[in-house]
């Protein structure tokens, strides 16, 4: 009889997801994006509050993320224009732009509140209205996108002339916002789009790398004035006075005598070290010292 035995074969382990890294990140302080994403995301939930207060309507702004590849396709035509610094551009989905129109023109107050957008809604031709709104809000958008970019707040940005496009047209090297945007009452769930060109995103990069150093020192904490008192121990000595004479005259020298001298500056030494120099002055019988500056 044998006394081998049939062993279970080993689980086998699954391959482990590997991402790819986007060589346009490397050695780029992107991390630092996420400052840029949260200012930007209280920007448009303001922007959509206006929006919601106007028509009574329930937008909200969720989900904000940048990323230098380009999102999955959207349902929308893009709206490009050129500055300065590159091509920029902007998409809202069709279904945000007709739930917009029906707010507008008090079509959404006529319909079942658990009603869903109607599916065939993006078969309808577009209107001019309708490309008017996408226009404006695009601009909107991006104003506060770009206003965030320049270093003064109050910088007012260059905004592009925009252009409706069937393809985004792009230059290599943009960055791509994200945004999803509901309105409760509608049971809507919408895409917006931002793109920044190679140039805006190094110039945003460089401005959040130089306020990097500035909050950091604003965090640290600052010793207390009585603190910094018992922790710095300095022994200062004041030089008053050195006067030389040749050495017969020291021998001569006889008690009750009188050696002329002449107060000017005086030499202060820390730790034996000349550091500065200052004035002798009198105050109540005792010899102060006044009119620091630093030593030559």
């Amino acid at each position: 009889m044998s006394n081998n035995c049939i062993r279970p074969a080993a689980p086998r382990k699954e391959p482990r997801e590997v991402h790819a890294v986007d060589a346009s990140t490397l050695g780029r302080p992107v991390q630092l994006l996420t400052r840029y994403t949260d200012q930007l995301g209280d920007g448009l939930g303001e922007m959509f509050k206006q929006i919601s207060r106007r028509y009574r309507a329930a937008y909200q702004v969720s989900e904000l993320s940048i990323s230098p590849s380009m999102p999955p396709a959207a349902n929308g035509r893009w709206m490009v224009g050129d500055t300065k610094q590159g091509r920029v551009g902007g998409l809202i989905e069709r279904s945000l732009v007709l739930s917009l129109m029906a707010h507008r023109y008090g079509a959404a107050d006529a319909a079942p509140a658990d009603a869903a957008p109607a599916a065939s809604s993006d078969a309808m031709p577009e209107t001019s209205t309708e490309e008017r709104l996408r226009r404006s809000l695009c601009l909107q958008a991006l104003e506060r996108a770009l206003r965030l970019i320049e270093s003064a707040p109050a910088a007012v940005p260059e905004l592009p002339r925009l252009q409706l496009s069937q393809q985004a047209q792009l230059v290599a090297g943009t960055w791509f916002i994200q945004a999803t945007i509901s309105e409760v009452n509608q049971g809507l769930s919408s895409r917006l789009l931002l793109a920044l060109s190679p140039q805006h995103i190094a110039r945003l990069l460089q401005r959040l790398s130089q306020e990097l150093p500035a909050r950091a020192e604003a965090a640290a904490p600052k010793p207390e004035p009585a603190k910094l008192v018992r922790q710095l121990q300095l022994k200062i000595e004041a030089r008053l006075l050195e006067q030389q004479i040749p050495l017969g005259q020291l021998l001569d020298l006889r008690p009750g005598d009188l050696i002329p001298i002449r107060l000017k500056t005086t030499d202060v030494l820390i730790d034996g070290s000349r550091l500065f120099t200052a004035s002798v002055a009198e105050h109540q019988g005792k010899l102060c010292l006044t009119s620091f500056a630093d030593a030559d």
